[in-house]
């Protein structure tokens, strides 16, 4: 799969769980949007790249922010600690610590593998 294919996979996910987060349903998201059904759909599957305008109808309708609904396809660290910290949302405070340690792990052994490799 391209990488455009899985952002756009990726960006239905998120229109799909915002629109959940606000308690919406397809259709009713549909009509404040001023779309079919389907028409609509097609957004959360990804089948439909989203432009900037119809994202901040998006915003409005679902009540949040542009940068919430494509925070997962950024590959900026900020947006990628903001994803991160999204997951974690309702998770216990125990868990937290332990999902933190793990990544601490991955992250070690991330920096162990590429300061072995020589500079390009």
């Amino acid at each position: 799969m391209s990488r455009q294919l899985q952002l756009r996979h990726i960006v239905g996910q998120r229109i799909r769980n915002m629109r959940k987060s606000a308690g919406l349903s397809q259709e009713k998201a549909a009509e404040l949007l001023d779309l079919s059904t389907e028409g609509y759909a097609k957004y959360e599957r990804g089948d439909s790249s989203p432009n900037i305008m119809f994202l901040d109808k998006l915003s409005k309708a679902f009540n949040c922010t542009m940068v919430e609904l494509i925070t997962e396809t950024s590959v900026g660290l900020s947006s990628q600690a903001q994803h991160i910290s999204n997951l974690l949302d309702g998770v216990s405070t125990s868990d937290r610590d332990e999902i933190v340690k793990i990544v601490e792990s991955v992250c070690a052994v991330a920096h162990k593998k590429y300061k072995k490799q020589p500079p390009l």
